[in-house]
């Protein structure tokens, strides 16, 4: 009875493809998977990691524009506004573009932001009752790409 027990055994082993030592033959078949994983497996996790970085920076660069807004809109708030219309004076949008741009109404050598400049800021004034009642700062043409941030060096600003 055991010997009709192992010739049944054999026979599994045969149609399995592992005769010989057990596992020997199934080993040889599976030469290779191990790289075919990684690469798999890496592939994705590059994916993985390129996403993360794109939406963290996008996010960081979000908060470094909104906060910048936020402090031209309050300096053009905190300091007299020189224009009986709605149009600004040039000195006044020029100091509120420079308190976005750099942090300072004087000016400064580079942005807080890369790629941002003053054509990219825009304010508007409403009057009510003949005085400027709103300031609104914003920001427009501005678009944050996150690779090329990454590949461009300090040696190669933009």
């Amino acid at each position: 009875m055991t010997h009709w027990i192992q010739a049944g055994l054999i026979r599994i082993q045969r149609a399995m493809g592992c005769a010989g030592m057990p596992g020997g033959q199934l080993r040889n078949n599976r030469r290779g998977t191990a790289i075919v994983e990684f690469a798999v497996g890496s592939g994705v996790l590059l994916a993985a990691f390129s996403g993360t970085f794109e939406f963290g920076y996008t996010f960081i660069q979000y908060n470094r524009l909104q906060t910048a807004v936020a402090q031209g809109a309050r300096y053009a708030a905190l300091i007299p506004y020189d224009s009986a219309t709605t149009a600004p004076s040039s000195t006044f949008l020029s100091a509120v573009q420079n308190v976005v741009l750099y942090g300072s109404p004087t000016g400064g050598t580079s942005p807080a932001i890369g790629g941002l400049t003053a054509a990219n800021v825009n304010l508007t004034v409403t009057f009510a009752n003949g005085v400027p009642s709103y300031m609104t700062v914003s920001i427009t043409g501005y678009t944050v790409n996150a690779l090329s941030e990454l590949i461009r060096s300090p040696a190669n600003p933009r």
